[in-house]
């Protein structure tokens, strides 16, 4: 189960999208959620086109009713669920807490937070009867380091730190169950989101362009590239794996080095 998974087709696969596609070619059976039909549908379109198995399926995940819609749709076809990874379900707008009002404060709590909760909260039950599950999260490092010394997304960091914090006591508190629950700390990244993001600033009047903004995020990685939407659904499988059976209730970041660094010279 992949939750915030797909783009509209014009713009290429994003970090759910991706976390889909390699689950699917590790050998699961994924069923990929968004709230937008085209989406989640485009992703299953390109796991069925190479010969694997997967499922589209549309709810919004702030809402309770669509979250129980997605574990009896889950049970009904498949009877059970391994693995659940909220990959994309996010806000992270304003930028600047000049712009932050009341109503976007809420709608990023809500979509940072309290959709995981609302996940977590429905599937767990599955999971106790099964005695066993795997809960991924996919978070930012700003919910977890001062990013930066500019105006940040506070809503987003706050949500999203808040959210890992659950997750990991999930793991915590119910591993003699069978149940690991991890989180994936993710930094400067490509993909369709900052792309859009870019075309909006711009269409608002922004003097940039994305060659521009690319070349800033790269310059936050050590290595001086931004991290792959690729390279997280690596991790991402990893995590779903046996191969880390060992791991629980802890974060792995996924940003190429800078959540490890500094200003300075």
């Amino acid at each position: 189960m992949v939750c915030g998974a797909g783009n509209p087709p014009e713009e290429g696969h994003g970090i759910g999208a991706w976390a889909s596609l390699k689950l699917a070619r590790e050998g699961a059976t994924v069923i990929s959620v968004s709230d937008q039909a085209l989406n989640c549908q485009t992703v299953t379109d390109a796991i069925v086109a190479e010969g694997n198995q997967g499922m589209a399926h549309v709810a919004d995940c702030t809402k309770s009713d669509a979250v129980e819609g997605l574990v009896k749709a889950c049970m009904e076809k498949y009877g059970k669920v391994d693995v659940l990874i909220n990959a994309g379900i996010h806000s992270a707008l304003p930028m600047g807490f000049g712009k932050m009002t009341e109503e976007a404060w809420a709608r990023g709590i809500d979509l940072n937070l309290n959709a995981h909760f609302l996940l977590l909260h429905k599937f767990l039950p599955v999971f106790q009867k099964q005695q066993s599950g795997n809960i991924i999260h996919f978070t930012t490092i700003a919910g977890s380091v001062g990013l930066g010394q500019g105006p940040q997304r506070h809503a987003y960091a706050a949500g999203k730190a808040a959210a890992a914090t659950l997750t990991k006591r999930i793991g915590v508190e119910h591993a003699k169950q069978g149940i690991r629950a991890n989180v994936i700390g993710i930094g400067y990244a490509t993909g369709p989101l900052v792309n859009r993001a870019v075309a909006q600033a711009i269409a608002g009047g922004a003097n940039t362009t994305l060659e521009k903004v690319t070349a800033g995020r790269d310059a936050y990685l050590p290595r001086g590239f931004q991290v792959l939407p690729e390279e997280i659904a690596n991790v991402a499988a990893f995590l779903a794996s046996d191969a880390s059976s060992a791991i629980n209730a802890t974060e792995i970041y996924a940003d190429g080095g800078t959540s490890g660094t500094t200003y300075g010279p």
